[in-house]
């Protein structure tokens, strides 16, 4: 076989499989409690990660003693990266995007566990962590139903669109995907 045709089938392989990596799996996503998922655009290649991973791992609110001592796990075949939170600290989504940034990456979606209290201020629904004081702006179906219920634990996606704009003390926006109430 001519060495053209070796090469256009291994780059249309290649093409295939990364596809996969963005389809069915990419959309099924399990966010442990005191855990965030970020899914990554292009990160295939654990080498070319080891800089994002070395930027996540400076974060002070990651929980360092899971993940090989740095409370980060990036997994190059989902395109996720996975990121231990200690509870007793707020999450600084705008910093993880920034590290995310700094390590050539984009990131296109990220999933969060939530445990905590919703009340209603005027039109928003604000999802309260009783671990650290952490405030979340939560959306989604049914939502309202979520009022005064006590502790609840979701989960659901950060607005990526609104990552890197987020200031400290402001709640973080949350599209609910799966409600539990406990």
């Amino acid at each position: 076989m001519p060495m053209k045709k070796i090469l256009y089938l291994y780059s249309t392989l290649s093409l295939i499989i990364a596809g996969n990596a963005y389809g069915a799996d990419a959309l099924t996503v399990t966010v442990a409690r005191n855990q965030a998922v970020v899914q990554v655009k292009g990160i295939v290649c654990s080498f070319c990660a080891h800089g994002t991973e070395k930027a996540l791992s400076k974060l002070s609110f990651l929980d360092k003693s899971q993940f090989g001592d740095d409370g980060v796990l990036i997994d190059i075949h989902t395109h996720r990266i996975i990121l231990a939170l200690q509870s007793d600290r707020k999450l600084d989504v705008a910093q993880i995007y920034r590290a995310i940034k700094k390590g050539g990456y984009d990131p296109s979606a990220m999933h969060v566990n939530l445990r905590g209290q919703v009340r209603r201020s005027g039109d928003r629904f604000l999802l309260t962590c009783p671990d650290n004081g952490q405030v979340f702006e939560i959306s989604g179906n049914d939502v309202e139903t979520l009022v005064d219920k006590g502790l609840i634990q979701v989960t659901g996606q950060v607005d990526t669109e609104r990552m890197s704009a987020l200031e400290s003390g402001q709640p973080i926006p949350v599209a609910l995907t799966s409600p539990e109430i406990n």
